[in-house]
């Protein structure tokens, strides 16, 4: 079991953040070292998983507006729910993802448009230096 300092710790987010998405529904309740509403909270290795999940959904730049429908039903790989409800909910959340990948991909597509353009400007610079007998000596 984790405290909420020890996953604050291991997910690299602040405690407030993980109140914050408990709070706004993201996260689920977590259960509570003394089994009261306010005691100190508890969280499972099940609950580190969701959490690293939440938080790279929002790490790659997803609304939590988006991220809080995607898990609005909660979980429902371990519910009984009538076939059509659960179609329903996963169409759902494949298209909130697919149009999350589909974002990403235009970053990559711009990142690697940066990432050339920034090598195009380094070697400028490399071809410089040569031409002015290498000074890259002096300058470190």
């Amino acid at each position: 079991m984790y405290s909420i300092s020890d996953i604050s710790k291991l997910m690299g987010i602040t405690a407030y953040t993980l109140r914050y998405y408990e709070k706004i529904g993201l996260l689920p309740n977590p259960k509570r070292l003394d089994g009261k509403q306010y005691g100190i909270r508890r969280y499972d290795d099940q609950d580190l998983r969701f959490i690293k999940f939440i938080h790279g959904l929002k790490q790659t730049g997803m609304k939590l507006k988006d991220i809080a429908t995607f898990v609005e039903e909660g979980c429902y790989v371990t519910q009984e729910e009538p076939e059509i409800e659960v179609k329903v909910i996963f169409h759902k959340r494949i298209d909130i993802l697919s149009k999350h990948i589909e974002k990403l991909e235009q970053q990559l597509t711009q990142l690697e448009v940066v990432k050339v353009s920034a090598q195009d400007k380094r070697n400028f610079y490399y071809s410089m230096l040569k031409k002015h007998g290498d000074e890259e000596k002096k300058l470190k």
